[in-house]
């Protein structure tokens, strides 16, 4: 009986966990489904170019749908996460926060595009169409001037659906004499805009409204509030777009599948996640600790111990929100740290500091870049990092973010988007250890923070507490 038992209550677990997660597991479901679809048809006969059209049209819609929130969504996420420093128990602590949310975040996307480049999870040897261009420069002055023409753009509405590009083409010799072309030709380098968002510009326009905003203080308020409110409208519309996304999955897996499937595909996505479990590895065991260690000059495995429920929490439920009270009780009960510091950084951490999924993100990107052949120069690769930065924390409490996170960041950074069903048949897995990673550098940060800070803390406390004196009472009576 107890067996029996034990089963009835496993089962009802498992319908629970789906009930939760319905929607993902419907994306999950699509995609297995257009893969098995999508390999009856191969069997028989490939779809022809016209009868694509036609099955495709659901999946334009939705990615036309994704191209008009992308803009909107980015620049009030970006606006309202440096608003939330605006009241910090001392400037020491919100700016010490803000430090450590930035360089983390910065760290963990650099894994991630480091981990894509050397190991190239997308590329499979002696498969890749790849052709490098004769003695490319990875990083020149040319490189650094079209970067910046693309952070500080001479006129920001076009920025929203053009970025500038220099490309090389082939143009004839002339001859000095007649002043004809000659049979003779040379390479030359000219730059122009070309359609597609300019996600950097956006980006740095919002980075300096945020400041401009924290600066007029109580003036912003009405603007912070309209920035809020857009922010708010947009996620709206995005969890509507979700809706849609089961079957725009299962379209474009079909399609993939009939069109280019091999066997090379299942390779590539397991090294896709050998690479983001080292990459997790990396950050989460050696660089907070790490990070921690030297800073505090204390042991960080004493602040992971003491976390230990919230990250088991974090793992299970693959929510850092869900695992927010019990990482709230770890760090204020366990790890013994300052209630003012845990109250003012634990809400913004959960909810900005996404370490795991910036890394994740940063190295799907990569992944589908290499899977389309397309050549990561420095211009993509500063691209992709920034847009997987500010996306850890552009969408929140929406279910299958992570898919539409995806498609946003692979139209921002101009890569195809119809591949990014493959991610989906990974990431919901994968999930719950970058959940992981995130909880872990919410508590290495309000630990570190604490250490830093708790000396001037107490002080506070004192003054605070401090008896007044005679001189003190004869003052107030004089006034």
């Amino acid at each position: 009986m107890g067996n029996y038992q034990k089963g009835f209550r496993r089962c009802g677990q498992i319908l629970s966990n789906i009930c939760g997660n319905l929607r993902v597991f419907i994306c999950v479901v699509a995609v297995g489904l257009g893969v098995i679809i999508g390999l009856i048809l191969k069997t028989f006969d490939d779809l022809l170019e016209v009868e694509k059209l036609y099955i495709t049209f659901p999946v334009h819609m939705l990615m036309g749908m994704v191209k008009v929130v992308t803009t909107p969504i980015v620049a009030s996420g970006v606006i309202i996460a440096i608003c939330t420093f605006r009241s910090p128990p001392s400037k020491k602590i919100g700016f010490q926060a803000a430090v450590y949310f930035v360089s983390t975040t910065l760290i963990s996307v650099t894994i991630g595009l480091i981990l894509g480049v050397f190991f190239e999870p997308g590329i499979t040897e002696g498969v890749s169409e790849i052709e490098p261009e004769d003695e490319r420069v990875f990083l020149s002055f040319e490189t650094i001037k079209t970067l910046t023409r693309n952070l500080f753009p001479e006129n920001l509405i076009q920025s929203c659906v053009k970025h500038y590009v220099r490309v090389k083409r082939e143009v004839p010799v002339i001859d000095a004499v007649s002043g004809l072309p000659t049979n003779m030709t040379y390479m030359k380098e000219e730059g122009h805009y070309v359609q597609g968002v300019n996600i950097l510009s956006i980006i740095t326009f919002a980075i300096l409204c945020g400041l401009a905003f924290n600066e007029m203080k109580e003036s912003s308020s009405l603007l912070v509030q309209m920035v809020c409110i857009n922010n708010e409208l947009a996620v709206v519309l995005l969890n509507i777009i979700g809706s849609f996304l089961p079957l725009g999955l299962l379209i474009m897996a079909v399609v993939f599948v009939d069109d280019h499937y091999d066997s090379h595909l299942v390779l590539n996505l397991v090294k896709f996640i050998a690479m983001v479990a080292t990459g997790l590895f990396v950050h989460g065991v050696i660089v907070l600790p790490l990070l921690y260690l030297v800073c505090a000059k204390s042991n960080p495995f004493t602040v992971i111990y003491g976390a230990f429920p919230a990250l088991w929490t974090a793992f299970r439920s693959s929510s850092s929100n869900a695992a927010k009270p019990v990482t709230l009780h770890c760090c204020k009960n366990e790890n013994k740290i300052d209630h003012r510091i845990t109250n003012f950084m634990l809400p913004i951490a959960t909810e900005l500091n996404l370490n795991g999924t910036a890394l994740y993100q940063a190295l799907a990107a990569v992944f589908i870049a290499q899977l389309n052949n397309i050549d990561l120069d420095f211009n993509l690769l500063f691209t992709i990092g920034a847009t997987a930065a500010v996306s850890s924390f552009i969408a929140k409490g929406i279910p299958t973010s992570g898919a539409l996170m995806s498609f946003l960041i692979l139209y921002a950074v101009g890569l195809p988007m119809t591949n990014a069903w493959i991610l989906v048949a990974v990431e919901w897995k994968l999930d719950h250890f970058t959940t992981l990673v995130n909880v872990l550098g919410d508590c290495i940060g309000v630990a570190l923070v604490n250490k830093l800070y708790q000396d001037e803390l107490r002080t506070e406390d004192a003054d605070q507490d401090s008896p007044r004196t005679e001189d003190d009472e004869a003052t107030d009576v004089s006034v």
